[in-house]
């Protein structure tokens, strides 16, 4: 059913540009445990599944890799929806609080280095009833506490993170497996890694800003998104580029950008938007980056052919009514365009849809309106320019405005 469900079907940044991810996380020589942000937990898994390739589910926000990928650490860093990462990561069902602080002092002998540590209990969800995360750091340190292993509370070199995941919490993404059981999860947070902050950049802080203005995580989220396990990105375009906030976030992630809009007035805004993020958030790293004047139809004449594309648009239409069938034929000209770009690469949009996709009462959930046409017909629309749909996911804007998450690949 459309509309609860998603099918998937050495890089250093400063503070106020997010990650913060070098070569030396553990990514090819043991499994990493992700998890996830509570927003989207669908969406989570879907761009987990981008990034890494196969996961194994734990709980609607936690999942594990074992993926070998030499630019596993890269991938990770471009993340929209990790909160964090775990080396050697376990999981079981929830035990007794002194098993389980006997099970992490066990896993501890072979996991954890020599040095001081401190242990971080978290609750994911509604947490586990019952459960105290104070007396659980508390057993588990007496029993791993040693002459090699000291607790330091303020600065451990090392930290077991342990996870109490519950239900999830009332989300507004729906999620087929928000009733999957709880499950405790420990294992040791990479240091290599920091959760990404949006700080800094969000639009009413760049030097040109309008309203419609999309935000920094959806910005990213479509350029994780656009991902494959068989390909590496280098370059993210963007042919409706309005403010420039996925090229912003292109940039952070080590992309180059070619951005193009037919409103002068938007071209001047992202290059100042791009020469300030330049500046400001890319630190002493180079960042390649080209802003056309030009109609969707023309990017292919602009920029000829370019591997390893990610198309990541937010393409124009009505925005206070889902309806309007404003820009409808610019998005088929867009996919057009990105097939004559780049016939291996990856398209990733966001269309606008009837909020009552997320109403399990509605008889429109199989076929909804998109742009102001049944999805079936733009599915059809879209193959008919190359692209298969393979993966959708519905997010809430406001009561009268959701947006289809759309990601695509070539059909050959």
């Amino acid at each position: 059913m459309l509309g609860v469900e998603a099918f998937r079907v050495e890089v250093e940044r400063g503070s106020d540009g997010g990650i913060v991810l070098s070569g030396s996380v553990e990514a090819s020589v043991g499994r990493l445990t992700l998890i996830g942000s509570g927003w989207h937990s669908t969406l989570f898994r879907s761009e987990a599944e981008a990034l890494v390739g196969p996961v194994g589910f734990v709980h609607p926000r936690i999942v594990v890799t074992e993926s070998e990928n030499s630019n596993l650490p890269i991938r990770l860093a471009r993340a929209a929806l990790l909160d964090d990462v775990l080396l050697h990561g376990q999981s079981s069902a929830p035990l007794e609080p002194a098993n389980l602080a006997g099970k992490i002092a066990e896993w501890a002998t072979t996991h954890l280095p020599e040095g001081t540590f401190a242990i971080r209990p978290r609750s994911l969800g509604t947490g586990l009833a019952g459960f105290s995360k104070s007396a659980i750091a508390q057993a588990a340190g007496r029993l791993i506490a040693d002459n090699k292993h000291t607790v330091d509370l303020e600065s451990p070199e090392n930290e077991i993170v342990v996870i109490l995941a519950g239900p999830e919490d009332p989300s507004n993404h729906p999620d087929p497996l928000a009733n999957s059981p709880p499950a405790v999860v420990w294992g040791l947070r990479s240091t290599d890694w920091n959760r990404v902050g949006w700080g800094g950049r969000q639009p009413t802080e760049r030097p040109f800003f309008q309203p419609v203005s999309l935000e920094p995580r959806l910005a990213r989220l479509l350029i994780s998104l656009g991902h494959r396990t068989d390909s590496e990105p280098t370059t993210v375009i963007d042919p409706f580029c309005g403010t420039g906030g996925i090229a912003i976030e292109a940039m952070l992630a080590d992309l180059s950008v070619l951005a193009s809009d037919l409103d002068p007035r938007m071209v001047a805004g992202t290059k100042q938007n791009l020469e300030w993020a330049s500046e400001e958030l890319c630190g002493k790293y180079e960042t390649t980056w080209d802003v056309q004047e030009i109609g969707v139809e023309f990017t292919p004449d602009a920029w000829g052919r370019v591997s390893g594309s990610i198309f990541a648009f937010d393409p124009p239409y009505g925005r206070n009514a889902w309806k309007s069938e404003d820009g409808y034929e610019l998005f088929l000209k867009a996919c057009s365009a990105a097939l004559t770009i780049d016939d291996a690469g990856s398209l990733c949009t966001l269309l606008p849809t009837d909020p009552a996709i997320f109403s399990e009462d509605s008889d429109e959930l199989s076929d909804p309106l998109v742009m102001g046409k049944p999805w079936s017909k733009i599915v059809d629309h879209m193959l008919e320019r190359g692209w298969r749909v393979v993966l959708t996911a519905p997010v809430k804007v406001h009561r009268s405005l959701a947006r289809l998450v759309v990601v695509a690949h070539p059909s050959h």
